[in-house]
């Protein structure tokens, strides 16, 4: 990107995010303030309307206080290598938001780092939905798909996995242990009903996470645990028995 790109995109930057950097708002009121640019669109310098997340005009704001108008130019591209040699990720990126229209390109970038270890540009993924006809606003407009497994509403469905962690201590050493995550989401909502890092894969795991779930949010309709998830059977057995909850694995 040359050095008048650059400027143009940090002054286009700023103008989205000037009223929220006064130093006369409160914490509280430029929340207000930031939550509302969310929801505009900005007419950006080609000509496009473009939505922003919270997140990213967040982290605009943290730039522009530390850095100036220095902090709101584009870094320079680091992931074109990485996304020529792995084509498939932008596919990805397309059904993360065809999945779920109002995740943004800020979230879809984290999930696939958190997936592959690979970073790829917010605007690397956004001009690509873009091609794709996968704006947010467009599919706001759109009639909604539901899948296989998603509920149409709360307490519906419930989703249960146990996720493979990291060595504890990390880096690991003499004496470190895998940690695993035990979970379960709303389908509906994709609520995180409950949540524990634990050291063993072990039935007590599963029955006390899926036990502070019940207590929080009270008894799902169904519930689907990947066959994985088949030491906590023993709980979900007794809860379909008790209270008519259909399990599938």
């Amino acid at each position: 990107m040359s050095t008048e790109s650059a400027e143009a995109t940090a002054l286009f930057r700023y103008r989205v995010i000037a009223e929220a950097t006064s130093p006369r708002l409160s914490p509280a009121g430029r929340g207000r303030v930031v939550r509302e640019l969310a929801r505009q669109r900005h007419e950006h310098p080609d000509g496009s309307q473009r939505e922003y997340s919270r997140g990213t005009l967040d982290r605009w704001i943290r730039a522009y206080r530390e850095q100036g108008l220095d902090g709101l130019k584009p870094e320079p591209r680091s992931d074109l290598g990485e996304v020529r040699r792995h084509p498939e990720l932008l596919n990805e990126a397309c059904a993360l938001r065809a999945e779920l229209p109002t995740r943004s390109s800020a979230q879809i970038a984290a999930i696939l780092f958190a997936r592959h270890r690979i970073r790829v540009a917010e605007r690397t993924i956004s001009q690509h939905l873009r091609q794709r006809g996968l704006q947010r606003a467009a599919l706001a407009g759109q009639p909604r798909a539901f899948g296989r497994f998603e509920a149409s509403r709360p307490n519906e469905l419930w989703i249960g996995d146990v996720l493979v962690g990291p060595f504890v201590p990390h880096p690991r050493i003499s004496g470190s242990r895998r940690a695993y995550l035990f979970v379960l989401v709303d389908d509906y909502s994709r609520m995180l009903l409950h949540g524990r890092w634990v050291p063993d894969q072990n039935t007590r795991a599963g029955q006390d996470v899926l036990r502070a779930a019940i207590q929080r949010r009270g008894l799902p309709e169904r519930l689907y645990v990947d066959y994985a998830d088949l030491r906590i059977m023993p709980t979900l057995v007794g809860a379909r028995d008790r209270a008519g909850v259909r399990v599938s694995a």
